[in-house]
């Protein structure tokens, strides 16, 4: 007879496991697509700005990245700037592919039977690696890709005359503006340190904030109950962590 002590269950162990990565790029193949990834500088002569600055991709991804974290850790700010910008990123996508419809529309009229014409591409195209860990960073990089195609289609039907130089610039025009207005979502986006806790404590930081932001979030975002559909869930702790610094 074997004692019952002798006995031993195998022991499952569960396996260390990090995190998903994958490999991602993007290849553009119009120079206005990568003109809009690369954004542009300031011009200043002295201290008069001759030449406005454009956000670029990267740096609107960067901001995107702090926005998806704050909103996390239960910041109104950040949850208010995020629903913002993706009515925004949204809403311009299905304006851009409409864009791209309609010129597709105007080869499909204007092309004589017997003429096959391929969309143009880049025998040398931009190529990027994306590092982004906000889905709706991919939304805007969606947005970019659209834009290209809407540039290379552009391209094609003004090289075919199809459109006069100033009809494309003013489609390139139409479709880049559309990218525009969502970096004017958030390149006025500042990191506010509060949680929703502050708000409804009436922190001296919550005041503090309001008063250094202008800015009167409507109630639905401060309550928590209107958020983005791709906003990241919020930490438990986030709460806690508030009290804890209003306590100090």
């Amino acid at each position: 007879m074997i004692a019952e002590n002798t006995l031993h269950e195998p022991q499952s162990t569960q396996p260390q496991m990090g995190a998903l990565r994958s490999e991602i790029t993007l290849t553009l193949h119009s120079q206005y697509a990568t003109r809009m990834w690369q954004g542009r500088p300031i011009l200043r002569e002295g201290k008069k700005i001759v030449r406005p600055g454009i956000l670029s991709i990267p740096g609107c991804l960067s901001l995107l990245s702090q926005l998806q974290k704050d909103a996390a850790n239960d910041d109104p700010y950040a949850d208010y700037y995020l629903v913002e910008f993706e009515n925004m990123v949204l809403n311009n996508t299905e304006q851009m592919k409409k864009l791209i419809a309609d010129l597709v529309e105007i080869h499909a009229e204007q092309l004589p039977d017997g003429i096959d014409i391929q969309r143009c591409s880049n025998i040398e195209p931009a190529i990027y690696q994306i590092y982004a860990d906000s889905p709706l960073a991919y939304k805007l990089i969606y947005l970019l890709c659209e834009f290209d195609t809407l540039a290379k289609t552009t391209m094609t039907a003004a090289y075919i005359a199809l459109l006069t130089k100033a009809e494309a610039r003013e489609w390139l025009e139409a479709g880049s503006i559309l990218l525009r207005r969502c970096f004017g979502v958030i390149e006025t986006y500042r990191h506010s340190g509060i949680t929703r806790q502050d708000v409804r404590n009436n922190s001296a930081r919550y005041q503090e904030v309001r008063q250094r932001f202008k800015l009167e979030l409507p109630q639905d975002i401060l309550e928590g109950t209107r958020r983005a559909r791709f906003a990241p869930d919020i930490h438990p702790s986030a709460s806690d962590n508030s009290d804890a610094l209003e306590r100090e």
